[in-house]
């Protein structure tokens, strides 16, 4: 707090002189009345040094620093090593609920976007028909068949072209390419039927299959047909061709009555999802 001038000798003021409380203590040696200690706690946010500049006490000097009033936000104060404020409370805790809170979240996103199988089935061949004509040594065998896609993700994946090819003896006998423009959902499955037109004739060297089709002998007629599916299947931008080889038993001698001509050509194979 500041002192008031007082009269001195021959009536000249006395100059003022600042005084400093230090821990506390007031440079005066005289006990403070009531007063005096209201405007010592007053004082205690900032102080006159002797030469009349005010100074903010420094917060972290325990009172024997100072900081020149206006430059608070502008100067950095120096905390003891030693100080509580370094030592926040449970800091080990909060470190380890980061850590397992990171690899929690990292494990759930692995998890689910992990790809995973997208499987191709051939339930059965669902439709035949069987067209001979003994005279020309040509057997045309119509064949539609049920194919089951599976999907495993927790994404839905989006179907795209779907064909099948026909051998007989590593022989290709009929080919067909069918468009599943199709979404199948999360853990879920879809059943495609696609179809294909065989011909069994000179051109591939099995005119002979039209004596074993005639043929009365029930085991003879039977043809082995090696069908290989393919499906494309696209996901997460990343695309993937799904393959499929299965052997189906065809009976050749449950025929149509004989004809001289043959069905008409499956431009366009039938499809239900």
């Amino acid at each position: 707090m500041t002192r008031k001038p007082s009269v001195g000798f021959r009536g000249l003021p006395k100059p003022s002189y600042g005084t400093m409380s230090i821990n506390g203590l007031s440079g005066e040696h005289s006990e403070p009345n009531g007063g005096e200690a209201m405007a010592a706690a007053a004082s205690d946010s900032w102080f006159e040094d002797l030469i009349g500049s005010r100074h903010v006490r420094c917060p972290t000097c325990n009172g024997s620093g100072k900081i020149p009033k206006g430059q608070e936000d502008k100067l950095v104060a120096l905390i003891p090593y030693s100080d509580n404020r370094l030592k926040p409370r449970r800091t080990k805790l909060y470190v380890c609920l980061a850590v397992f809170t990171t690899l929690l979240a990292c494990g759930l996103l692995i998890f689910f976007l992990m790809p995973r199988e997208v499987q191709v089935s051939n339930n059965s061949i669902t439709g035949i028909n069987v067209y001979v004509n003994k005279t020309q040594h040509v057997v045309w065998i119509y064949i539609e068949s049920e194919v089951n896609v599976t999907n495993w993700n927790f994404f839905p994946v989006t179907m795209g072209q779907m064909s099948m090819q026909v051998l007989y003896h590593e022989t290709v006998v009929g080919k067909s390419v069918t468009m599943a423009t199709d979404q199948v959902p999360i853990r879920a499955h879809k059943q495609v039927k696609v179809a294909v037109n065989t011909t069994f004739d000179d051109s591939n060297n099995l005119a002979y299959v039209s004596e074993l089709c005639s043929n009365p002998i029930d085991w003879v007629h039977h043809l082995i047909l090696q069908l290989q599916i393919t499906c494309s299947t696209s996901y997460l931008s990343h695309s993937e061709n799904l393959t499929l080889t299965d052997y189906e038993y065809v009976d050749c001698g449950m025929v149509i009555p004989p004809i001289t001509i043959p069905p008409g050509p499956l431009d366009q194979p039938l499809l239900s999802l």
